[in-house]
């Protein structure tokens, strides 16, 4: 099986992707090495989109639903009582009623109806997409139904999807939405290295010291991503000072506009030339990190 490599932030909008896309597109165009490109920011997956790869198998992510059968329900009201959501309602001597967006599809009030009054039925809440290779790069990505709970779900299960791939590829680079939720423990848990990206404001701080006590406590190892150095008005003695207090190994990714042109293209920023100074730093972290096999 080839390396994992989480790149995560707390923060939405401090550059996950752009870190992650353009990481993967160094490491299979420059060194030659095959990549798997995972993206579990599964409310707003996009990093299909910096590396121009066509989706070639697509299936659905499926999980229970109840289906009432009313002939047999007697309204005792148990599945409401054990319903851990709240998503079925009783109407005294009435009727049930099934809250759709409020299921999370646990199943409990199947396996707790004395009368056989529900049965299993199933709904779509995502799907987990791959597409083909091409220059030693694939991307396996989840997308979540809009106004869906089951974000988790989505990412547990498009991870899962993913390991098919796993042994065929060098590295493995797993893109995680914001935050740190659920569905990211799962892939901090996977990786040999995590790379946490932030930027030099007071929020990109905030978030980073709680994604850094999570990594802390699961005991991997971390890599400091500083992005958008250079921004006016930068937070930058008091990130600094937090990165020297905790002994933690960084590099910085200056602000760019090329970087803001890479989006707009949809491409790497390898493209617009070796020689740029983004395009150098992203160098020293796959030479110095991802290449080198360093407890």
């Amino acid at each position: 099986m080839g390396r994992v490599v989480t790149v995560s932030g707390g923060k939405g909008g401090v550059g996950k992707t752009f870190v992650a896309a353009n990481l993967a597109k160094m490491l299979s165009k420059l060194y030659r090495k095959s990549v798997l490109l995972v993206d579990i920011d599964v409310s707003n997956p996009c990093v299909y989109t910096l590396v121009n790869l066509k989706v070639e198998r697509r299936e659905p992510i499926k999980i229970f639903k109840p289906e009432l059968l009313k002939d047999k329900c007697v309204l005792c009201s148990e599945c409401v009582r054990y319903c851990p959501t709240h998503s079925l309602l009783l109407i005294p001597k009435k009727e049930l009623i099934f809250i759709e967006v409020l299921c999370e599809g646990c199943a409990t009030c199947l396996y707790v109806c004395p009368f056989e009054a529900i049965a299993e039925g199933e709904k779509i809440v995502g799907w987990v997409n791959a597409t083909h290779e091409r220059d030693l790069m694939r991307v396996v990505y989840g997308e979540l139904v809009p106004g869906s709970r089951q974000e988790g779900e989505v990412i547990e299960r498009t991870l899962e999807f993913s390991k098919q791939y796993w042994d065929s590829y060098n590295y493995i680079i797993i893109d995680t939405p914001p935050g740190t939720g659920r569905g990211i423990m799962y892939a901090l848990q996977e990786a040999e290295v995590i790379l946490s990206v932030t930027e030099p404001t007071k929020l990109g701080l905030h978030d980073l010291k709680k994604l850094h006590r999570l990594v802390k406590r699961i005991g991997k190892r971390e890599i400091v991503i500083l992005n958008k150095y250079g921004i006016p008005y930068g937070n930058y003695e008091e990130v600094e000072n937090f990165i020297k207090s905790e002994e933690l190994k960084s590099y910085r990714i200056p602000y760019d506009n090329v970087v803001l042109k890479s989006y707009f293209d949809g491409k790497s920023v390898l493209e617009y030339g070796m020689e740029l100074k983004v395009v150098n730093e992203l160098r020293g972290i796959v030479e110095e990190v991802l290449l080198r096999k360093t407890s």
